[in-house]
């Protein structure tokens, strides 16, 4: 018991210690990106005004952006000053003290930067979140909801202060409302927005830090009780792809919220929304769509990757299958005068898999081919082949080159040509891939940039 016991006290001082030198690393590191944000404040505030026939008062807002640098130039003294001592345990508090001033005077000094270019014109208020995500990973949850508090009381105060007329309201574009700042209808809308927006960001992000630090400390202690480290390390991995499909799911559900709510606005106030606020909602309305089909997608690849998750394998018949697929795929084709050429063999051997997941394999491959295809046509061939059934799909598209094809299957992975023309998430062919080798099959491409690529799928047959 005392040999168990020291172990754990042993443990329990490891993880103390790693999570203080964390906080002084991650507190350096934010004293070190203070500087670069010192620079990007003041590039955008030149390159603004300098490009765009705006409102605002450069000098001034220059001269708050001084403000930055001078209060870093104090933290770091502070900082160094603390490391000196190099006692983690007897200043702590300190350590999150400045922690915490660092991120309230941020704070402040980003509201007067809004309220002095724009104020409710200014969509720089969204840079609030990325506060929010570091306060939630350096500080504690009620820290990260305090300075939560602050961003939504501050950034309320100057609407308020603004809508009421106590304050004087700065415009940043010509071509706004000047009343645009005291319309009811908006002001609220933008205060919920942002409110939730900042509210959900530290939920989301103390929850995921909360969990990986949870998840630190279990590595600790599996290294230190080597007998049980194989069986907790397969149980952690297991915890892992659980826990991302709670966090995916928690996000979903906020997200689609949102994007309710910006449907809503849009068609139930689309009378008294200016062209640019309507323009900026139709932007972050189709923003959200996209982030919820990522999160489709991502809620799929992490439940294949589960311990427990199993394929329900049949006997399928090929044929019917892509028959359908291609006839729902045809009038997209003969809308962009692409040909959509097939064979398909009537003696076609039967595969051995999952009707939904093949049929998600073959609609993704088919729907990228024409997707990507400006001019030509797409084919599709399927043939047995020792064992297989072999079905490739090629195209006349924009193709990739050689250092595109050692990375297509990764995740979020997309090539310049695609992220220049078209929208996507990178996660439909690691899907794919890992759809057919779950099946027993393999997947491979060839492609050439300009002219077009060539997936071939082996599916074991019945």
């Amino acid at each position: 018991m005392t040999e168990t016991a020291s172990i754990k006290n042993r443990t329990i001082n490891k993880i103390r210690l790693t999570h203080q030198a964390e906080l002084v690393e991650r507190l350096g590191w934010l004293i070190r990106v203070r500087w670069l944000a010192a620079i990007g404040v003041s590039s955008t505030i030149l390159a603004a005004t300098a490009t765009f026939d705006l409102l605002i008062d450069r000098n001034l807002l220059l001269l708050i952006s001084c403000a930055i640098p001078l209060c870093n130039i104090v933290y770091y003294i502070y900082f160094k000053w603390l490391l000196a001592r190099k006692d983690l345990a007897a200043w702590h508090w300190r350590v999150s003290f400045l922690a915490n001033t660092q991120i309230s005077v941020d704070l402040i000094i980003l509201i007067v930067l809004v309220y002095l270019s724009g104020g409710a014109e200014n969509p720089f208020f969204f840079y609030f979140i990325f506060h929010m995500i570091i306060a939630s990973i350096l500080l504690s949850t009620t820290a990260s909801y305090l300075q939560a508090s602050l961003a939504v009381v501050l950034f309320n105060m100057m609407l308020l202060f603004e809508g009421l007329g106590l304050l004087p309201h700065y415009r940043l574009f010509p071509f706004f409302e000047e009343s645009i700042y005291r319309h009811p209808v908006y002001l609220l809308g933008l205060s919920a927005v942002f409110t939730t927006t900042i509210y959900l960001s530290v939920y989301m992000a103390t929850s995921i830090t909360r969990r990986l630090r949870m998840r630190e400390e279990e590595s600790i202690q599996l290294k230190d009780s080597l007998e049980e480290t194989n069986r907790q390390l397969r149980e952690l991995h297991e915890y892992r792809s659980h826990f991302i499909l709670k966090v995916e799911h928690e996000l979903k559900a906020p997200l689609a919220a949102i994007e309710s709510l910006i449907v809503v606005i849009l068609t139930s106030f689309t009378e008294t929304l200016t062209p640019k606020v309507k323009d900026l909602l139709s932007r972050a309305e189709k923003r959200s769509h996209v982030l919820l089909e990522m999160i489709r997608e991502l809620l799929e690849l992490s439940r294949m990757q589960t311990a427990d998750f199993r394929f329900e394998l049949k006997s399928l018949s090929l044929e019917p299958i892509l028959s359908r697929l291609l006839e729902i795929l045809r009038a997209q084709a003969e809308d962009r005068s692409l040909s959509l050429e097939t064979n398909l063999p009537g003696n076609l051997p039967e595969v051995l898999g999952d009707q939904k997941a093949i049929e998600q394999v073959l609609m993704n491959l088919l729907s990228n081919s024409l997707k990507y295809t400006e001019s030509g046509g797409v084919r599709v061939e399927a043939v047995p082949d020792n064992g297989f059934v072999k079905v490739t799909v090629a195209d006349t598209g924009i193709g990739m080159s050689e250092e595109e094809l050692q990375m297509i299957f990764e995740e979020f992975y997309r090539g310049e040509l695609a992220k220049e023309k078209y929208e996507g998430t990178g996660l439909g062919l690691s899907i794919v891939k890992g759809i057919v080798e779950g099946h027993g099959g393999r997947i491979e491409v060839e492609s050439t940039l300009g002219k077009g690529s060539k997936f071939t799928v082996w599916l074991p047959s019945a």
